[in-house]
C-alpha cells in the first residue's frame, strides 16, 4: 500500500484503490458475513479497480480529455472514482443477492461456490415480509413467533442470535397471538435449530 504521507500517493490511492473498494463495500449491503480489513482486501481493490477502467473505458477516456480546471472537471473525477463504482457495486450486490450470475453459469454447466458463506446468512437474508419462525432450544423446548421487518438475525459467524419480533403460543398446531406483542432475544448458544413457514403459504 502507497505512503499516504505525500501528495501524489494520495493520487494513486484515489485512483487505483478507491474505485475497487467503493465497489466491494457497496456490494457488501447486499451480502452477510464477515467484512474483510482494508489491508486483507487490498489486492482485491486494486484488481477489481483495474478491471472497472477497463470496462469503463469510454467514461475514463472522457474524464481525461477536459483540460481546463473546473467544477465540470471535479464532478466527473467525483463521478469515475465514486459514483459510477458505486452503481457497479450496487448491480453487482443486487444480482448476488437474487443468484442472477450463478443461474446464469448453471446454465451454462458450471456450478460455482456460493457467495452466501453459510446457511443461516442465506435463508435469513432471502425472507421477505412476516414468516412463521419454530425455534428449538438446546434443553428440548421450544419458541415460536414472527420473524419481519423488525426482526433480527446477526450475521456475525461469532453469534448467531435472533431477534424475533412478536412471540406467538402455539398448540396442537394451532399459533395464536399473545394479548401483549413480546418480542424476544434468542443467543446463538441456545440455538438448536429453526423451522420457518411463510404465512401465505407460497
Amino acid at each position: 500500500m502507497p505512503d499516504i504521507k505525500s501528495i501524489q500517493s494520495v493520487y494513486l490511492l484515489l485512483a487505483f484503490v478507491v474505485p475497487g473498494m467503493v465497489i466491494m463495500l457497496v456490494r457488501a449491503q447486499f451480502l452477510t458475513g464477515r467484512v474483510k480489513t482494508m489491508s486483507e482486501n487490498i489486492v482485491s481493490y486494486i484488481a477489481l479497480t483495474v478491471l472497472y477502467y477497463g470496462l469503463a473505458a469510454p467514461f475514463v477516456e472522457y474524464v481525461l480529455s477536459f483540460d481546463e480546471p473546473g467544477l465540470a472537471k471535479i464532478a466527473a473525477w467525483l463521478a469515475m472514482i465514486f459514483a459510477l463504482p458505486a452503481l457497479v457495486g450496487l448491480l453487482l450486490g443486487a444480482g448476488a443477492q437474487n443468484d442472477v450470475f450463478r443461474k446464469c453459469l448453471q446454465f451454462l454447466r458450471i456450478n460455482p461456490v456460493h457467495v452466501t458463506p453459510s446457511a443461516w446468512d442465506y435463508a435469513f437474508s432471502r425472507l421477505r415480509g412476516d414468516h412463521f419462525v419454530m425455534v428449538t432450544l438446546a434443553d428440548g423446548s421450544t419458541v415460536a413467533g414472527i420473524y419481519g421487518q423488525r426482526s433480527f438475525a446477526s450475521s456475525d459467524p461469532a453469534e448467531r442470535d435472533l431477534y424475533l419480533q412478536e412471540i406467538y403460543d402455539v398448540d396442537d398446531g394451532a399459533w395464536t397471538k399473545r394479548p401483549e406483542q413480546q418480542a424476544i432475544l434468542i443467543p446463538s448458544k441456545e440455538i438448536k435449530n429453526v423451522q420457518i413457514w411463510n404465512p401465505k403459504g407460497t
